[in-house]
Order: structure tokens, then sequence, then C-alpha cells
């Protein structure tokens, strides 16, 4: 009898002794890091030769993070292949900085390549740039032949450039994944309704574009699916077009 009460207690005491300890599911949960929140802060007029500061503000759930272990600034021109890769300076105060000039003027982008506490970030700002823009330039020659021509077209000829475009695109895409496009578009602040809207799609650096025709789902907003091939930067280019109306604009979207 006393055997028996003996191996009943040892018993007892084990699954208590098991069932008392820490929940590893628990003890993970605890240990999952905060995402960060980068911030890419650059002046709001910037012109082409003068040298500027760009900052990257990095928190941590409410806590600035003054110990990232890395910071890295790629900058590139909209349509050129060369990128440029620049470590920053960490400030000590949550930021981390670069000082950076460009010599000329036009689209660019600037993507902020952060590490720290186990966590990655990376986010994109486009910036426009002040000053001449050597891929656009034109002879004076050109830029009369323009105006000549603009001259003797009639008004059921002109290229309107009044339209205004809100694209939607999910904050993350996936290659090979359908991913819903969406932008409404509007003229004078009247939705431009019964349009033809494409999606002109191609990789950054690429020569392949695709065209995808968007459906108008409700006035004056129209959508269309689409499966990125890859990863990486797209330009989605907009086209409308309507009786008088014929007018696009760009967007860039990041690929995972």
């Amino acid at each position: 009898m006393k055997k028996i009460l003996f191996f009943f207690i040892i018993i007892l005491f084990l699954i208590t002794g098991c069932s008392s300890g820490p929940d590893p599911k628990e003890e993970s949960l605890d240990n999952v890091p905060e995402l960060l929140e980068v911030s890419i802060i650059t002046p709001e007029n910037i012109e082409a030769n003068e040298e500027i500061t760009i900052k990257a503000e990095v928190i941590q759930g409410e806590e600035k993070v003054i110990d990232a272990d890395e910071v890295k600034f790629e900058i590139w021109k909209s349509g050129q292949e060369n990128h440029e890769m620049i470590p920053a300076q960490n400030e000590k105060d949550g930021t981390y900085s670069i000082k950076k000039s460009f010599s000329e003027g036009g689209k660019y982008f600037i993507v902020a390549h952060t590490t720290a506490n186990r966590m990655h970030s990376m986010p994109k700002k486009e910036v426009i740039v002040l000053g001449v823009d050597s891929d656009h330039e034109h002879t004076a020659d050109e830029e009369n032949e323009k105006d000549d021509q603009h001259s003797n077209h009639g008004h059921n000829d002109h290229h309107n450039s009044e339209a205004t475009f809100d694209f939607h695109a999910p904050s993350t895409i996936k290659n090979n994944k359908p991913t819903e496009l969406t932008v409404k578009i509007a003229q004078e602040e009247q939705l431009i309704t019964g349009a033809v809207v494409r999606f002109e799609i191609w990789q950054e650096n690429d020569t392949k574009h695709q065209f995808i025709e968007a459906n108008e789902n409700s006035s004056g907003t129209y959508s269309a699916d689409f499966s990125f091939p890859g990863k990486g930067h797209f330009i989605v280019k907009i086209h409308v077009e309507k009786g008088n109306i014929h007018d696009h604009t760009e967007k860039t979207v990041e690929v995972e």
C-alpha cells in the first residue's frame, strides 16, 4: 500500500512540474520584435547641383532606434540602370543621414535599407529634382516645330493634360499573384466616365511592356487584375482616352 501511494505521489509531482513550466509558444510570441517604422525625410524643394541632407527616421514601437545595425540609401534616376548605395551616418537621435547632390534635374527614387533588432524595412520615396534633365532635352528647332504643329491643330486634336489620377495598389505586392490595380480619374473635379483606360506595365529597364484593359467598376473608377512576373521595381503607366481627352501618368510599385 505504501509503495502504491509513493508511486502516486511521484506521478502527481511530475505532472504538476511539467504543467507549471513556461509555455514555449507564449515565450516565442513575447520575443517577436515590433515592426520598424522608417520615414525618409528630404527637403520640400530640391535643386540640381545643390547639396542637401537626406534622413531616415527609425522608430520601433514607440521608441526611437538609436543603434540600428545598418542604414543605407539606394538612389537612382528614373529609367537609369546605375543605382548608388550610400551608407548613412548615425545621428544618435533616431535619425540616420547622408549629404547628397544631384547633377541634373528629373525624377529620382530613394530607398532606405534599414536593419535593426532583427527586423528589416526598405521604404521608398520619389522626389523631383528641379533643373535641366539631360534625358529630355530638346533643341530649339524641335520646340519650334512642336509649336507650329500645335498652332495648326484644331480644338478636337488638343492633348488635354489636366486629367488627375488617383492610383491605388496594395501596400504589399507578391510576384506571380493576382493584384488589383485601381485608378480614379477626374478632370477639373469632374469624374471621367465611359473612358477607355489601359494599364501599361513593365519592369524598370525592361523593354517588354504589357497592356491591360481596365474596367469601370463605378463612376470614374477603373480597375484590372495583373500578376507581376517577378520581383523589383515596376512602372505602371495609366492611359485614358475619351473624346478630346488623351492623357497618361506613370506610377512606380515595388513587387516582393
